[in-house]
Parts: structure tokens; sequence; C-alpha cells
């Protein structure tokens, strides 16, 4: 056994005696405090490095070659967000809670099984969402008017079926090293990711409109190709499991399923509501939908601090149920403090600097005005959603996705949709009344999922860990 797997087995002590009892604890605040700081610094650089690899990059350079081919680059990259990423994002949470509890436990080989399990079944998935790539005119059409621009669009998310492997693959390495608590490894590829990917856009500049999705297939492929290589001959390796048989890989797939699709509908949910936001703004004129556009901005930035929060804390509650250690009171204490720092953390900045700010984006006096009153609102809106973040991260590390799902759903289309709506158009508050609204529903959700947190039966969550470990 390496070192790195015996200092693990002092930390989550693999339970021997009883299976359904918590070893005595043995961590302290400063420990959890400090493990929090530590992996969520590089996890947020690795998903802010990421952002800018996987959507800014492509649409900045597409720019370049003209304001037609911008429209267009957004455009796609919107539809493969929602069709790609966000679909891969989602499943892959199955791995928050089935790879860190066996890790937990001690049982490496599981780790490497379901790791290969989670890219197995998303490679599949993306199969017929490749013919829908291959074929998108149609739905394209939908959004726009414009025939060349959706021939523009057409032949961009053509590409995107050489993307779907790297981009699973990337993304389960990238949580199967989260869940070994390898949480910099990650930041290390994407260090080098990102210049690739520019000097690739700088290289192939003369393609013209498709230089941007070519640099971004081609450098996917690299930074997997980076991870897989650490992964077999540096460090990780370990829960490789290299003896997976074919039956072992293609049978026992509902547990994904179940904790995977409800993960799918979580971040799916969140992304809607903002486009819903984005859409409904334009009804009020190019400098609402102008503001939107620059608030929403800012608002994605401060989401990346508390979900790469949420990560780490999930990754160690996790870790903590499969070693069956009573250390999870002390590790949720901590997550959910966190929770409440970054709140106000997110609340002060956004609030304090939004003139600033706005003035970063934009130099007509109307739209600082208007993006610096909307930033209140948002501000708010930011301040209950770390605690949703970091509760929804505290659920995933339960195996309690569906429950999330399904407030998510409610909370989002059942409450701040329509109330969004009223405020906005019969009463007339515009653009500030759909973030209201959103507030309401975040605000629900978050308190929903704070209790549910709190209220856990945590003889029953180990019970069910169980299967996993």
């Amino acid at each position: 056994m390496s070192e790195d797997s015996s200092l693990v087995q002092e930390a989550f002590p693999s339970y021997t005696e009883d299976p359904i009892k918590f070893e005595a604890a043995t961590t302290t605040l400063k420990d959890e405090v400090l493990y929090i700081v530590e992996n969520a610094i590089p996890t947020v650089v690795t998903f802010s490095f990421q952002f800018t690899f996987q959507v800014m990059a492509p649409i900045y350079f597409a720019g370049q070659h003209g304001d037609q081919y911008l429209a267009a680059s957004s455009l796609s990259m919107a539809i493969f967000w929602i069709t790609g990423p966000v679909i891969v994002n989602g499943f892959s949470t199955a791995m928050d809670t089935m790879c860190s509890t066996a890790y937990g436990a001690g049982s490496y080989d599981k780790v490497g099984l379901y790791y290969k399990k989670c890219v197995t079944i998303l490679i599949l998935a993306f199969i017929p969402m490749s013919f829908f790539w291959l074929n998108s005119a149609p739905v394209i059409r939908l959004t726009t008017d414009d025939e060349d621009m959706v021939a523009l669009c057409d032949l961009y998310l053509k590409l995107m079926p050489f993307l779907a492997i790297p981009m699973v693959v990337f993304e389960c390495s990238k949580k199967f090293l989260q869940s070994q608590n390898k949480f910099n490894v990650p930041t290390r590829i994407m260090l080098l990711g990102l210049p690739i990917t520019f000097a690739l856009n700088h290289f192939l500049f003369d393609i013209g409109f498709l230089a941007p999705p070519i640099s971004l297939i081609l450098g996917y492929w690299i930074i997997t190709a980076l991870i897989l290589g650490y992964i077999c001959f540096i460090d990780g390796y370990q829960c490789w499991n290299p003896n997976t048989t074919m039956q072992q890989l293609f049978s026992d797939w509902a547990p994904f399923f179940d904790l995977g699709v409800p993960g799918v509908l979580m971040i799916m949910s969140e992304a809607f509501a903002f486009r819903i936001i984005t859409f409904l703004s334009a009804r009020f004129g190019p400098l609402a939908i102008e503001a939107q556009t620059i608030v929403t901005t800012v608002a994605s930035l401060s989401y990346q601090l508390p979900f790469s929060v949420g990560i780490c804390c999930s990754t160690r509650i996790a870790n903590y149920i499969g070693a069956r250690s009573g250390n999870y009171k002390m590790a949720l204490k901590c997550a959910i403090g966190a929770g409440w720092v970054l709140s106000f953390f997110n609340l002060a900045w956004m609030s304090l600097l939004r003139y600033p700010i706005a003035k970063i984006f934009a130099r007509d006096e109307k739209l600082i005005e208007l993006s610096a009153r909307l930033f209140i609102v948002v501000a708010i809106n930011q301040f209950l959603d770390s605690i949703n973040i970091i509760c929804a991260a505290l659920l995933r590390s339960q195996g309690r996705q569906n429950v999330g799902s399904v407030l998510s759903l409610l909370c989002y289309y059942v409450v701040a949709t329509p109330i969004g709506v009223v405020a906005a158009f019969p009463f007339g508050l515009q653009v500030y009344g759909l973030w209201f609204g959103l507030a309401i529903g975040v605000g629900i959700l978050s308190i929903a999922e704070l209790m549910l947190v709190l209220k856990t039966d945590w003889m029953a969550i180990l019970k069910k860990s169980t299967n996993i470990v």
C-alpha cells in the first residue's frame, strides 16, 4: 500500500466491528477549516479556468472574426452548454456520492469501478446526443429567424460529437481524483490547458469561424490525455482497478441513474431559470438585456467560490460516511458555517462594489446606473444562493440528489418564475421583479435544504452507504 493510502487509512479508518455504527470523532474545527481552505482554492482555480477554457475563450476568439460570428458562437455555445456540459456535470454528481464514500471506506477497487461505469454510461448517452448536434438546424430555427445564423450554428454544432468523449473522460477523471482528495491535480492540468487553447486559437486563426471550436476540441483531447497520464503514471492509479471485467462494467447501473438523473435536473433547473430571466429581460428593451448580461456574468463568477467549497465539503463528508467516522458532525458544522461566511462575503463585495463593477462592463451612464441598482437585488439572491449551493453539495454527499432535484424544480418553476413574472409585468418592476422572484425561490430552496440537512437521519444514510462500499 502506498504512503498516501496509509495516510488516508488513518484519516478515514475502515469500519470492522459494527457496520451500522459511527466510530468516535477525532477531528477538530481547525482540521476541517484547514481542509476546506487548502482544497477550495485549487478547486476555484480549476473551475474558473475550465469555464474560461470551455465557454469564454471560444466566444472571445469567435468575436475576433466579426460580430456575426460572435453572435453565432454565443448561441451555439448556449445550446451546447445545455445539451453537453450540464448533462455531464449533473450525471457525474453520482461520483460525488459513490466514489467518495467508497474511498472513505477503503474500497479502492470500487472507486475505480464506479469511475469507469460513469464514463461508459455517459459516452453511450452522447451517441443519441451526437445525432442531435449533427441535425440541430430545426431547433436553432426556434431561436432565430436569421438563416445565416442558423447555418453558422448548425456548422458549429456539427463538430461537437468530436468533443463528447474527451469532455466526459476529463470531467469524470476530475471527480475520480477529487474523491481521493487530490484537488490540486485538475488545477495543474488546467493551468497547462488554458494557454494551450489560446495558442491553438492563434495558430488556427486563418481557418475562420471554425477555429475556436476546433481549438476547443483539440485542447480538450490534450488535457484529457494529460489527466489520464497523471492517473496512470504518477498518482491516482491506486484506485484504477485494472481487473475490471466487462460484466462488472455493464451491470448494476441503477444506482448511477438514481443519483445522476436527479443531479442533472438540479443543475439544469437552475440553468434554465437564469435563461428564462434573460429571455424575459429582452421584453424591457436593449438597456435591460445589457444590464441583465452584466449582472448574470458577475453572478456566474460569484457562484464559483461556494460551488468549489461545496465540492470539498461533499467529498469530506462522503469520505467520513464511508469510513463510518463520527468526524462527519464537525465537518457538517464547518460546511454550514462556511456557507454563511460565503453568503455574507458575496453580499458584501457585490453590493459595495456595484458601481466599479458596472463601469468595467459599460460606459453608458444609464446602463451603469441600471446595472448598479440591479446588483442590489442580485447580491441578495447570491447571499441566499450560497447556502443553497453548500446544502445541495451536502445532500449529494448523502446520496439524496432525488430530494434536491424535486425541491429545485418546485422552487424555481412553481415559486420563483411565477412570482418573478407577476412582479415584472403586472406590478411593473421589470427586470428587478424577475430577480426578486428568483431570490424568493432561492430563499425558500435554501431554507428547505438546510432543514433537510440538519434533520438528517444519519443512521439511515449509514445503512444506505453499505450498498456502495
